[in-house]
């Protein structure tokens, strides 16, 4: 999936403006709809939005601070599991599962994509206690 950002949006909007074809007016026409994402900051709102989207099975876009790399980082993630101050998710950017400390979570806010959790997947392979 790609996410574009407004200036993007615009650009691309622009160009299908030109267009008489109605496959493409059509994508034009679902571009300009888009509502503005709004994204929560508080943590007590983090968390909230996070169980919401767990229960709900909901992609979830945040934006992470990573310590070591003292950066923050954009990332569309998949919960399997909350535990502890952390989430345990399938991260898109890495394509893989990783364990997220909620805490480091500068923002967030859930996506319309919806998710399943591997059946095979279990909490025993993760260590949630470090």
């Amino acid at each position: 999936m790609v996410y574009l950002s407004k200036e993007d949006t615009k650009k691309v909007i622009k160009e299908l403006s030109k267009t008489k074809n109605k496959k493409l007016i059509e994508i034009r026409n679902k571009l300009k709809s888009f509502k503005k994402v709004n994204y929560v900051k508080e943590e007590f709102e983090i968390v909230n939005l996070l169980n919401k989207a767990f229960e709900k099975r909901r992609k979830v876009k945040i934006r992470y601070y990573t310590p070591h790399s003292d950066e923050h980082t954009t990332r569309v993630v998949d919960i399997y599991q909350i535990h502890k101050g952390c989430i345990v998710a399938f991260c898109h950017l890495r394509k893989e599962e990783r364990t997220f400390v909620i805490d480091r979570i500068n923002s967030a806010v859930i996506l319309d994509e919806k998710y399943k959790i591997p059946k095979n997947w279990s909490s025993e392979s993760i260590i949630l206690d470090k």
